[in-house]
């Protein structure tokens, strides 16, 4: 559902998108040379709420650290300042502890210790104001899209694997959310230094479910006959349904090109 729903936003925020070009005008020089804009920037990603928890009895705890993040966004503005942003983000939170350990499989295997970090990316899309006062930048935007995620919060054990040791790598998606404003100062006529905050996250989830798999065979003695015997051993159905939460306060800096 939560996909069906990121996708609809951003089939819809693409048709926008398309008929607010058409309608955009371009005959004055300013707003032909100056009605888009590339941004880059990068900064330091702050785990905030559950995605930061450790408490092992939520299953929703991220056991996530400060990290970094770096996006990519490409503006078209239109009248009176407001336009619509198409947005990459990448975002990297290693988990918690000196050792960098964790345990995601704490309800059906207390001595797992696995390592590793959160790996994050965004796709958004969505409404921009933008505004320039003499060489002063301002800017606000709300965007909505797709999270994919992946980290061993994400792993479930191998049911093939009697020493379980072993885990199947899976990726995660939901929909996500940015939140964020923005200051900057014009250092030339196309470039402006920035510098951004934003409350970036989302809620990546994965199902995954595995049927009765052959693991091996066992031998036997027949208590009745004595014979020595062979049979095969199966692995019990299961289930798994992992939802996560993903919040973080995002600080950055970079440059905004207007052309």
């Amino acid at each position: 559902m939560i996909m069906k729903n990121a996708v609809v936003l951003i089939v819809l925020s693409a048709y926008y998108l398309a008929a607010y070009a058409q309608t955009t005008p371009v005959t004055t020089g300013q707003v032909k040379d100056h009605n888009m804009g590339l941004e880059v920037f990068a900064g330091y990603s702050m785990a905030l709420g559950t995605y930061a928890s450790s408490d092992r009895q939520n299953k929703k705890s991220g056991y996530a650290t400060g990290g970094w993040q770096m996006q990519l966004t490409f503006d078209w503005m239109g009248k009176k300042d407001f336009g619509l942003a198409l947005s990459y983000a990448y975002q990297h939170n290693p988990f918690k502890n000196a050792s960098n350990e964790v345990y995601p499989f704490s309800e059906h295997s207390a001595d797992s210790l696995v390592s590793g970090s959160w790996s994050n990316h965004y796709l958004m899309l969505g409404p921009v104001f933008m505004k320039t006062f003499r060489k002063f930048h301002v800017d606000g935007k709300i965007l909505g899209g797709i999270i994919v995620s992946s980290g061993a919060n994400f792993d479930t054990p191998n049911p093939t694997d009697t020493t379980g040791l072993q885990s199947n790598n899976n990726i995660a998606t939901g929909f996500a959310y940015q939140i964020s404003a923005g200051v900057g100062y014009a250092i030339s006529k196309h470039f402006t230094l920035k510098f951004n905050l934003s409350l970036l996250g989302g809620w990546p989830s994965v199902s995954k479910k595995y049927g009765s798999e052959f693991i091996g065979y066992v031998n036997y003695k027949d208590p009745v006959t004595g014979i020595l015997c062979t049979k095969s051993v199966f692995s019990a159905p299961v289930e798994y349904d992992i939802k996560k939460v993903v919040v973080t306060f995002d600080p950055s800096i970079g440059l905004i090109y207007r052309f």
